[in-house]
């Protein structure tokens, strides 16, 4: 089943989101490890669309996510699109640990031709190594 939320984009939702999204992962089975990476991701795309998609003005994000044969979580803003910043707030180091914690992850500008969206995908690997049906409990 396919869950979606949305919240203004500002640091007092950011926990609201993250948590939303683990509470999906660990309801659809997952180990606490993998639930764990997925609330860290969360938390690190949603943050810089915090930080860089909206600078200067007000907005939404919505983080999707979907489990078939893997997790998939979308994080997306309606700012103006990925673009350099010079006064970054940040030291760059969130898109490299989300590459580490997912299967992968792609950016790309969503359908409406502006803002960002993230695609992360998270294996269904459960504890021992064994894979499950989506849905299904150890």
């Amino acid at each position: 089943m396919k869950r979606e939320w949305t919240a203004p984009a500002d640091a007092e939702h950011l926990p609201v989101l993250r948590n939303a999204v683990g509470a999906y992962a660990r309801d659809a089975g997952l180990p606490p490890k993998v639930v764990s990476d997925v609330k860290l991701a969360v938390s690190e795309i949603v943050t810089n669309a915090i930080i860089h998609g909206y600078e200067d003005r007000s907005g939404t994000i919505t983080v999707g996510a979907e489990v078939t044969d893997q997790l998939v979580v979308t994080v997306t803003d309606d700012g103006p699109g990925m673009l350099p910043r010079t006064d970054s707030p940040g030291v760059g180091l969130g898109l490299p640990i989300v590459g580490k914690i997912t299967a992968s992850f792609g950016v790309t500008t969503p359908a409406a031709g502006r803002g960002t969206e993230v695609r992360m995908t998270f294996r269904l690997t459960r504890r021992g190594g064994r894979r499950t049906a989506p849905g299904t409990c150890e």
